[in-house]
């Protein structure tokens, strides 16, 4: 074969190889254009059914508000003993489905993406305190501690979503309360560096000595409609919503979840979220030495309570000393005058010899530290310099202190 045989018959071959080139060109960019368009039928199916139950869960909790309204009403009439139990059933049933519905519309809009974000200052620490507080009892009612560590760096206002935030941290201190049955649940909050100056990036902790969980179920958390605990010693009502949500949630406000959990040791949830800088004011308006001088003993069983309280104290310039019991040393210690405050917890102080000698310090300045709501009888108070309730807030906690400072000048007792 000649030169020239051989050159046209190459070109023949690299002809045929563009014609087929051409042809699954051709046929790919078909399977392209058919992907696309199925995809985008799919998305619109799906936004057509987030829509509608949207439009349905909407719709259906307009009359629950209203046999919500009545039952509310007719509760306040004059019921008969079972009237009264039926009606608790009636209530309770009632708030039970209005939260699924809220669910399932919160899931609905967050599929359809009609779920906005609102940007408006809001004072971020109090927003979480408050919370804290408001579902506290239901852990001490559990005899389950409830610590409260916040960092004094973060700013006084942030400007991001407020009902979010709540929401968010609302389900998530729920879930650690109920699956918690003995130990504690801690909720910290601390600033991280932040790579936007305008931004303020705070680090969420909560831990808790709960039921915990496996990796097989950590895997599920997040699906939706999953209830990752089924157990024949703990019944845990809910749809398995709620992580699904707030992991949404945390998402849309452009944050980041991690969970971390171990079956009987219980669960650890990191998040990270970074808000719009509002102010440079920091939410606790005093100096670090603001207590330099003072000497503190804190007595407390609950080990990270004790160290959440000195570290507070310590920030602040203070000294400070602790202990799971009061022993007859601290006591001898007290009375020589080592202290000049003693905090000590309402379940560690036991009402007996200690207690009494305790009381028979002259000018003793006694701090009690009690579970919010735990009933203190009046001639018990008398007792105390000052009641600091639990989940401790450092303003409150830092405020009853100079309290006393400033009543001490004012009576000559310096």
């Amino acid at each position: 074969m000649s030169r020239e045989e051989d050159l046209i018959r190459k070109i023949e071959e690299l002809e045929q190889e563009c014609s087929r080139s051409r042809t699954e060109l051709h046929r790919l960019q078909l399977l392209l254009h058919e992907e696309k368009k199925l995809r985008e039928e799919a998305q619109q199916e799906s936004k057509n059914k987030a829509n509608f139950v949207a439009v349905l869960s909407h719709e259906i909790r307009n009359p629950l508000n209203g046999i919500i309204a009545m039952s509310d009403l007719l509760k306040d009439t004059e019921l008969n003993e079972e009237q009264r139990n039926y009606m608790e059933i009636i209530q309770s049933s009632n708030e039970s489905l209005l939260e699924l519905v809220n669910s399932i519309l919160d899931i609905s809009r967050l599929e359809a993406g009609k779920m906005t974000v609102s940007h408006n200052p809001f004072d971020l620490i109090n927003t979480v305190e408050d919370l804290i507080y408001m579902l506290a009892p239901q852990a001490f009612s559990k005899n389950v501690e409830v610590i409260l560590g916040v960092e004094s760096e973060i700013p006084l206002f942030v400007v991001g979503d407020v009902l979010k935030v709540r929401q968010i941290f609302l389900n998530l201190m729920q879930n650690a309360i109920k699956f918690t049955h003995t130990g504690e649940v801690v909720f910290e909050l601390k600033r991280v560096p932040s790579m936007e100056e305008n931004e303020v990036a705070v680090s969420f902790s909560i831990r808790d000595t709960g039921i915990g969980m496996s990796e097989k179920q950590l895997k599920h958390i997040f699906d939706v409609y999953t209830q990752v605990h089924e157990s024949a010693h703990h019944v845990y009502e809910g749809a398995g919503l709620g992580m699904t949500i707030t992991k949404n949630l945390i998402e849309l406000l452009g944050g980041r979840i991690e969970v971390s959990s171990e079956i009987g040791k219980g669960t650890v949830i990191e998040i990270l979220m970074s808000f719009e800088r509002y102010t440079d004011l920091p939410s606790i308006p005093f100096e670090d030495d603001v207590l330099e001088g003072m000497r503190f003993l804190v007595v407390d069983r609950q080990t990270t309570s004790r160290n959440t309280i000195v570290d507070m104290l310590q920030g602040w310039g203070a000294h400070a000393e602790s202990s799971p019991e009061m022993d007859g040393s601290l006591v001898e210690r007290v009375g020589m005058g080592d202290f000049d405050v003693v905090f000590i917890d309402g379940s560690t102080l036991r009402r007996g010899e200690v207690f009494r000698e305790l009381h028979q310090i002259p000018d003793l300045n006694l701090f009690l530290l009690a579970w919010l709501g735990e009933k203190i009888e009046d001639g018990e108070r008398d007792y105390f310099r000052s009641i600091v309730p639990k989940p401790i807030r450092k303003l409150h906690m830092l405020n009853a202190i100079l309290a006393m400072e400033k009543n001490d000048r004012s009576s000559g007792r310096e």
